[in-house]
């Protein structure tokens, strides 16, 4: 199970990020944070979602650290319930293996992003793919071919699926079967380690989550953006400060809870939504 601890994380003023300057503002988390410690190694890599009774944690790395599709179930106090191993196997055109990255679930299912970019294709030949799972048994029912780019996380809103990139500035949206509609560009700037790995929506409101550092001592986690979709364009609003060091990795929205994925830590990171 988990190992849950509390910390008070205490934000005043403007944070440095490898990318700029975090603007914080009270409104959206509470100062507390708890700490799902995850018991094995790197099942905490990529992902995380909630249908309200449960979490789901997708990895695309086993114990050893070798590619390997893994997705966890856990009760909301932390309770460890099941896991998926060999959750995804099928690979590229080209034999390539297809890893995780974020989830999402709505009306029963888990969708879950796979591309093969950690396998090392050509940039040209990156290409990314939906799985949807029912839940809870976690049985796969279907995928979708997304096209082009490195796919890290998905979201609904208006009725239709949107879909962020770790190498693509844009949000890309699509309709119930993962048909491209529309590409927007956004605006927030990557570092280093790379493009948005998590997204949620609360409103015409958007909030993407930037990739942060694989291990402690380099960087903070870049920052949430967050940006306001005004139904022609996304308008960048501010960078937030990320609860830990390594909460850079998918993000949900789950009622007032925030869940975070902190890769360094192997946890997931719990904050609420302040009543303010």
């Amino acid at each position: 199970m988990f190992n849950i601890l509390s910390v008070i994380v205490i934000t005043l003023g403007l944070f440095c990020s490898p990318t700029g300057m975090f603007s914080l503002t009270s409104g959206d988390f509470y100062q507390e944070v708890k700490v799902l410690k995850v018991d094995k190694n790197y099942r905490a890599w990529q992902g995380v979602a909630s249908d309200g009774t449960h979490i789901y944690i997708t990895s695309d790395r086993d114990e050893n650290f070798k590619l390997s599709n893994t997705i966890s179930t856990y009760t909301m106090d932390g309770t460890f319930v099941t896991e998926k191993t060999n959750a995804y196997a099928e690979t590229d055109q080209k034999g390539l293996f297809m890893s995780f990255g974020d989830c999402y679930i709505t009306d029963g299912y888990l969708y879950a992003t796979v591309y093969n970019f950690n396998s090392g294709p050509s940039t040209e030949e990156r290409i990314s793919r939906i799985v949807k799972y029912s839940l809870p048994g976690l049985n796969q029912v279907d995928e979708f071919n997304i096209g082009y780019g490195t796919a890290e996380s998905l979201a609904e809103y208006n009725n239709t699926y949107w879909i962020v990139y770790h190498d693509l500035n844009e949000i890309r949206q699509f309709d119930k079967d993962f048909n491209l509609i529309k590409s927007y560009p956004l605006s927030g700037n990557f570092g280093t380690d790379g493009g948005y790995q998590g997204i949620f929506f609360d409103g015409d409101d958007l909030y993407a989550n930037l990739h942060g550092s694989n291990e402690y001592g380099k960087n903070y986690a870049q920052g949430l953006d967050h940006y306001h979709f005004n139904g022609k364009e996304f308008k960048f609003i501010e960078r937030i400060k990320p609860p830990t060091y390594g909460a850079g990795q998918g993000i949900e929205k789950v009622g007032e809870l925030y869940l975070w994925a902190d890769r360094p830590g192997n946890s997931i990171i719990v904050t609420k939504k302040n009543k303010n």
